[in-house]
């Protein structure tokens, strides 16, 4: 029997397994896919520099991967871009940033920020919310993209006081970095030299205060006394892994109360770029696609990809399409924001999250009632199965690497502490 088994060589993974191989205790990695990294993908098969078809950005100078970044010798580029930079469709068609809020009507809502920082401690679906408001015509459409943009949720799934707490505001103001060797390397940085055994497709946990046990597909067994899960909430939401004896009643609470949300992205690498030069991005509050951005800009490469980036019922509209009509209906809406042009597709790359077997969505988000269900989720309340991943943690921000990263840190802590390794702070 092993010291502890990880589930899963995501960033939380192998953040925690880490940390406590560093004490000298034997930890091994149970991992389904062949690689590791988790919704951390990077792709290089698309052209000679890398692209995300995963987690993409640092979200900000708090973000605790900030060590590692700079121990493995990364670099990064701002992703923060000036409004002159990016385009909006607020239902008139894409307008540079500045003209398209400079219509009367969009300027109604310009107050949703300062709004939501003073929200009730009430909590309230996304609708309400915006609808107490009173936000009509442009600035509604914009209301509703500030809450809607990032969360992969519909207005009605999205809880106003999990959208605070959850760090969403910061994250929408913060500066953002992109790593320019690929997000992949951080990952390797942080599991290298670690005991990683791909192609374990867990199908069962056995937990007691005694020690863990994980069946896998194959009906194989591993054993240690100390055990974490950083299963993603949409894999433990399908049951498609069974828990002996059954999850205490606040756990399946705090999975009731999360949506692990789909999300979609299409990178496409056109013949040449049609999109004006200085465009870092387009947001837009209607069509197919919540937003596309300029994979290189302004990072010394000049190949013309760009992303497109659903979220929520728009990701989830694409689901049984297939690969053809998903890339004319896109290049149909890049028409729509740009009539003049005629973009030549010579590659692409589909990723849906939510037909990903051991993601099913793109990340999480809280109901309306579901503050606290976070911490419900990683509070130690299981034996000798202790709980990490980015949907158990809120700082810095939640559902982000960082706070994949941060979880992990407290998941060795803990594991550390069961095992008589640390005192537990």
């Amino acid at each position: 029997m092993t010291d502890v088994i990880v589930i899963g060589a995501g960033v939380a993974g192998v953040t925690a397994a880490r940390g406590i191989a560093r004490r000298g205790l034997k930890v091994t990695i149970l991992e389904a896919r062949q690689r590791i990294g988790g919704r951390i993908h990077t792709l290089r098969d698309l052209c000679d520099a890398p692209v995300e078809a995963g987690a993409e950005l640092i979200h900000g100078k708090r973000a605790q991967t900030w060590a590692d970044l700079k121990a493995a010798g990364l670099t990064v580029r701002p992703n923060s871009h000036g409004a002159t930079a990016m385009m909006l469709d607020l239902g008139a068609g894409a307008r540079w940033l500045p003209h398209a809020l400079l219509h009367p009507q969009a300027w109604r809502s310009f107050d949703v920020l300062r709004r939501l920082a003073a929200a009730p401690a009430d909590d309230m679906s996304a609708r309400d919310f915006v609808e107490r408001c009173g936000y009509r015509g442009r600035a509604r459409l914009l209301a509703d993209m500030v809450l809607t943009s990032h969360l992969p949720g519909s207005l009605d799934e999205i809880g106003i006081r999990g959208f605070i707490d959850d760090g969403v505001l910061e994250l929408e103001t913060s500066p953002d970095y992109r790593v320019n060797e690929g997000y992949d390397r951080l990952v390797e940085h942080i599991g290298r030299d670690l005991d990683v055994e791909f192609g374990f497709e867990a199908q069962a946990v056995e937990w007691s205060a005694d020690g863990v046990t994980v069946v896998g597909a194959d009906g194989g067994e591993r054993s240690a006394r100390v055990a974490i899960s950083t299963l993603p909430v949409g894999v433990l939401q399908s049951n498609a892994v069974r828990f002996t004896p059954e999850l205490p009643q606040s756990k399946r609470d705090a999975l009731a109360q999360m949506v692990m949300g789909p999300v979609l992205k299409v990178i496409m690498r056109f013949e040449q770029a049609f999109w004006p030069p200085r465009l870092a991005a387009l947001c837009s509050a209607t069509g197919p696609v919540t937003l596309y951005w300029n994979v290189f800009y302004k990072s010394g490469y000049d190949w013309p990809v760009l992303t497109a980036y659903c979220t929520g019922p728009r990701a989830a509209a694409f689901t049984g399409l297939g690969e053809d009509e998903t890339i004319a209906r896109i290049i149909d809406d890049l028409h729509r924001h740009f009539p003049r042009s005629a973009p030549k597709i010579e590659a692409w790359r589909i990723v849906d999250w939510s037909a990903d077997p051991y993601a099913r969505g793109g990340y999480t988000f809280l109901r309306p009632g579901g503050a606290g269900a976070r911490a419900r989720l990683a509070a130690p309340d299981t034996g000798a199965l202790l709980w990490a991943g980015s949907e158990t943690a809120t700082e810095p921000i939640a559902a982000t690497v960082a706070g994949a990263y941060t979880s992990g840190l407290r998941a060795a802590r803990d594991a550390l502490a069961m095992l008589g390794g640390v005192e537990k702070t």
